[in-house]
């Protein structure tokens, strides 16, 4: 791949690719070079953190990094296989300069790539992000004019004692849920690590909860037992493992553990809006009148259960760091965002799978209920997904929306979003990760949501 020609650049989301072709050794140097560069306009002598997801070639793409961060004089600590949520609370525990986490999160085994942490604990920003690039286009420019080679450096990594992230990060749970109610149930669990980074942190975390776990695919060889996307159609095999297992409920995490999705008492996936949704409940429940906050496709149901305890729920724009944000500004409880990603700052402000399930054990142990029994209780929506290429002009395509549906309310934070007076909404955005536009939407019934799905088609179509 020539470097003057590959236009991909880092976003809010990091940067993905497939490992050989958008992304390469030359790539990876160049960014370590820039993200070091950002990071010294801070300090002189950056320390930071290096973990992965267990992807197959994370440990080269490793040893890229860190033998980087050698020529550049920049101490590298090596974590290896560390879920994000853990490199993220790590860097904030233990004051580290910045954090690099080698994952692609949800895309395909073949895909691999970065993300960046700042000296919070927390996934860069935008206007980070624009001074990482800034940094990244010089060292393009150096690179093709020879001025900045890439060199190979193979010297042993010497390092002093590491923590154990681990173990810091589950423990700091554990501490912040209701361990004797959890360790009480004996719950039994069916749970699928997807062959990643969940792997090395699930067995302690349980074991100090006490709970029994089924395992499903729980050797870090990045060897996918299936595609890592957390939904539904791709989790035949953990639906089938909890019938025949008959386990109290099942967790699944994707690659980087930052996303979960239930299973319920019956073996049937539960969609995973529910996930924050089940952690809004149980935190709300005993902090009456907080405030909470979601991403604007994240279901209505999480605003209800906020109004039923008095407190507001707020929207911000799709991406982690724009909730984390969103949550610091209306001093938000927890929050998260609609694909599994749960939120609670008590733990650390970021998506957290590990967080995520202990509340949840914690709100059936503590109300002695199932999965599907505390569902029941959750407000009914229907929520319906979309996507196709990018292709139409979008600015058009809002346009017509807004004509056609004059008397929603207009939120134009993240592409376009209608709020119906029936509760109904409709979402039309560009993908931050891939060249698609998503339509997303909801309603309190699968006919009045369809319906708004073939109103809006036939009116950009």
């Amino acid at each position: 791949m020539d470097i003057m020609h590959n236009k991909q650049r880092i976003n809010v989301s990091g940067y993905r690719g497939i490992w050989g072709e958008s992304l390469n050794k030359e790539v990876v140097v160049l960014y370590i070079r820039a993200f070091v560069s950002f990071l010294k306009k801070k300090t002189d002598k950056p320390t930071i953190l290096i973990g992965r997801d267990g992807r197959e070639s994370g440990p080269l793409i490793k040893e890229i990094i860190l033998s980087e961060l050698r020529n550049l004089g920049v101490e590298g600590i090596d974590g290896d296989i560390l879920p994000t949520p853990t490199v993220l609370f790590s860097v904030n525990k233990h004051n580290y300069t910045g954090g690099i986490i080698i994952t692609a999160s949800h895309n395909p085994i073949e895909y691999n790539g970065l993300k960046f942490v700042n000296e919070k604990g927390l996934f860069t920003i935008k206007e980070e992000v624009d001074q990482i690039n800034k940094y990244y286009e010089e060292e393009i420019e150096k690179y093709n004019k020879g001025e900045s080679p890439i060199i190979s450096n193979t010297e042993v990594v010497i390092q002093n004692i590491i923590p154990n992230f681990l173990h810091e990060h589950a423990d700091k749970i554990v501490e912040n849920v209701n361990r004797d109610a959890i360790r009480a149930k004996k719950f039994r669990v069916a749970v699928d690590m997807i062959n990643a980074s969940a792997c090395v942190m699930d067995p302690y975390l349980f074991e100090c909860l006490g709970v029994e776990v089924v395992p499903l695919n729980n050797i870090p060889n990045g060897k996918f037992g299936h595609r890592p996307e957390p939904l539904r159609e791709n989790l035949t095999d953990i639906s089938k493992l909890a019938k025949e297992s008959k386990t109290d409920l099942g967790f699944v995490h994707d690659p980087d553990a930052d996303r979960l999705v239930l299973v319920d008492e019956n073996g049937d996936v539960v969609l995973e809006e529910y996930s924050v949704a089940l952690a809004v409940e149980n935190v709300l429940s005993k902090n009456p009148g907080k405030n909470i906050v979601v991403n604007l496709s994240t279901s209505q149901m999480n605003r209800e259960i906020a109004h039923k305890y008095g407190g507001e729920c707020f929207f911000t724009k799709i991406g982690e760091g724009f909730v984390v944000e969103g949550m610091m500004k209306h001093d938000a409880i927890i929050g998260g965002e609609g694909n599994g990603g749960i939120i609670y700052p008590k733990i650390h402000p970021c998506r957290d799978s590990f967080t995520g399930l202990s509340l949840i054990l914690e709100l059936l142990a503590e109300r002695n209920k199932t999965i599907g029994e505390c569902i029941k209780e959750i407000p009914k929506y229907y929520i319906k997904k979309d996507k196709w290429p990018v292709g139409e002009n979008l600015n058009e395509m809002y346009s017509k929306m807004k004509s056609h549906f004059g008397n929603a309310k207009f939120d134009e934070q993240d592409g376009l979003r209608l709020d119906l007076e029936d509760s109904s909404w409709l979402q039309l955005r560009p993908s931050n990760t891939e060249p698609i536009i998503k339509l997303f939407g909801e309603a309190k019934t699968q006919e009045r949501i369809d319906e708004l799905f073939e109103e809006t088609k036939k009116i950009l179509f």
